[in-house]
């Protein structure tokens, strides 16, 4: 078997991504999180995901490692309040085609894992930047495609709604 066989179809060595119940572990595990939601409070999350401590810290910002290596998970925050949880479920694939088409799939196939436990998303956004939606009353889980890796999030409904607005995003086309 060849590299790229190993890897799943993607051109770089080593390239990884969560299976299916890896996935939902994550997802359920951000959705049901009882946390304050200050960043001085980072250790609830430590003991709630397993994470490596921070290899970089600073008031508004704190990246670990999730299991995938070294900032595969950041905590962002403004004003000592955390806004946004955001894990690699893969790691960068190659900046190339098959690259590309294997991150596309990786998120296909973690919208249907996804959406086979959580329901339908809330919103599923076309653009250059796919991404899928599920809010809930505080808080929205979204499963992007950033074409080169797949990222799971936990962000405030305020900070999406605020970036949003900053961005002209109230308007996005559906999938």
């Amino acid at each position: 078997m060849t590299d790229l066989e190993a890897s799943g179809g993607n051109s770089v060595v080593g390239w990884r991504e969560l299976g299916d119940t890896e996935i939902v572990d994550v997802a359920t595990k951000l959705r049901s999180l009882v946390w304050s939601w200050r960043m001085d409070n980072l250790m609830r999350l430590l003991v709630v995901f397993g994470w490596q401590d921070p290899i970089f810290k600073s008031p508004d910002w704190v990246r670990f490692d999730s299991g995938l290596g070294p900032g595969t998970c950041d905590v962002m925050g403004r004003d000592g309040e955390a806004e946004r949880i955001e894990v690699a479920v893969t790691t960068l694939a190659a900046d190339d085609a098959a690259g590309q088409a294997g991150v596309h799939d990786a998120f296909a196939r973690m919208t249907t894992a996804l959406t086979a436990t959580r329901g339908e998303p809330t919103a599923r956004i076309a653009d250059a930047i796919p991404e899928i939606r599920w809010r809930g009353e505080e808080t929205t889980l979204l499963l992007t495609d950033l074409l080169l890796m797949v990222r799971l999030r936990l962000v405030t409904n305020t900070w999406l709604a605020e970036y949003g607005e900053a961005n002209g995003l109230q308007g996005q086309s559906t999938i």
